[in-house]
């Protein structure tokens, strides 16, 4: 084997060791979460306005009203939507 080959089987072992060992297991666990909240947030968005394009209404797709969208749901789209209504 070349030495390429030996370092690259040596760092893939340690990042499976580190994977695998709890106290990484929380960290990846949340950003997982989080990242799953954030997809959920923006399809949410992104159907609330396909229906708002035909009263001419539009919310901003961003990490932050994706991930308050879908962290809240529902109640975090309509928390937007009157936001975006009453105060802009």
């Amino acid at each position: 084997m070349s030495t390429g080959w030996v370092i690259a089987l040596i760092v893939t072992g340690l990042l499976l060791v580190i994977a695998a060992s709890r106290s990484v297991m929380g960290p990846i666990r949340w950003a997982g979460f989080v990242a799953v909240q954030l997809v959920i947030g923006a399809v949410l968005l992104f159907f609330a306005n396909l229906v708002g394009e035909l009263a001419d209404f539009h919310i901003p797709i961003n990490p932050v009203t994706a991930l308050l969208t879908g962290l809240l749901r529902l109640p975090g789209l309509a928390a937007l939507i009157i936001i975006k209504l009453w105060v802009m």
